[in-house]
C-alpha cells in the first residue's frame, strides 16, 4: 500500500510540475532588459500589462527606428508594433528639430508647428490601435497636459546604435487616458 501511495504521489507531483512555470506572469517581468548593446529590443508597459513588437513584417516592421539630420532640423522616431490578422496596436514616439544627447531627458508633450507654420515643432508619444474593418479605430497621444519623458541612454552614431527608456501619458477624442509606463529599447536606428 506505501508504495502505491508513493507511486500515486509522485505521478502527482510531476503531472503538476509545468515547464511554463518558469515564465513570470509578473509583467513587468515579460519587458526585455534594459540594454545598451544594438541588441534590437524594446517593450513597455500599457495600461500594466506588457507590450512587446509582435506579428510579421507585412505591412511594415513590427520594430523600426530611423535618426537622421535633415535641413530643419534632427529628426528620431521609435515604433513598437503588435500585428495580428485583424488589428494593429502601435506604440510611437518622435522628436523632431532636437539633436540628441546621451543620457539628456526629453519632454513629450502635443504636436506643435514652429512660427513660421512651415513645419511640426514635435516631442510627442502616441498609442493607436488600427483594425482590419476601421470600426474600433482609436488614436491616444500626450498633449500638454498628458505628458510623458524620453530618456535617451545610449547614443553611438558610428554604430548607429540608440537605447532609452520613455513613458507617457496619452489621451483620445473622449478624453480617455493610456497609460504607457516602463518603456525601454535598444536598437540600431536608420539614417
Amino acid at each position: 500500500m506505501r508504495k502505491l501511495l508513493f507511486l500515486f504521489a509522485t505521478i502527482t507531483l510531476l503531472i503538476s510540475c509545468n515547464k511554463d512555470d518558469d515564465k513570470s506572469t509578473n509583467p513587468i517581468d515579460q519587458l526585455p532588459p534594459a540594454t545598451q548593446t544594438g541588441a534590437n529590443t524594446a517593450g513597455c508597459l500599457v495600461d500594466g500589462k506588457a507590450f512587446l513588437p509582435k506579428g510579421t513584417g507585412l505591412g511594415g516592421p513590427v520594430l523600426s527606428c530611423f535618426y537622421y539630420q535633415s535641413q530643419t532640423g534632427y529628426r528620431f522616431g521609435l515604433s513598437i508594433n503588435y500585428k495580428t490578422f485583424d488589428f494593429i496596436k502601435s506604440i510611437q514616439f518622435s522628436t523632431n528639430t532636437i539633436q540628441l544627447i546621451e543620457n539628456k531627458t526629453y519632454n513629450l508633450t502635443a504636436e506643435s508647428k514652429d512660427i513660421n507654420n512651415n513645419y511640426y515643432i514635435s516631442n510627442f508619444g502616441e498609442y493607436y490601435i488600427l483594425t482590419n474593418t476601421g470600426a474600433g479605430d482609436v488614436n491616444y497621444s500626450t498633449t500638454n497636459v498628458a505628458t510623458g519623458e524620453l530618456k535617451i541612454t545610449k547614443l553611438d552614431m558610428q554604430r548607429f546604435i540608440i537605447s532609452g527608456t520613455f513613458w507617457y501619458d496619452a489621451v483620445n477624442a473622449n478624453n480617455e487616458k493610456v497609460q504607457v509606463r516602463e518603456g525601454r529599447f535598444d536598437v540600431h536606428y536608420s539614417n
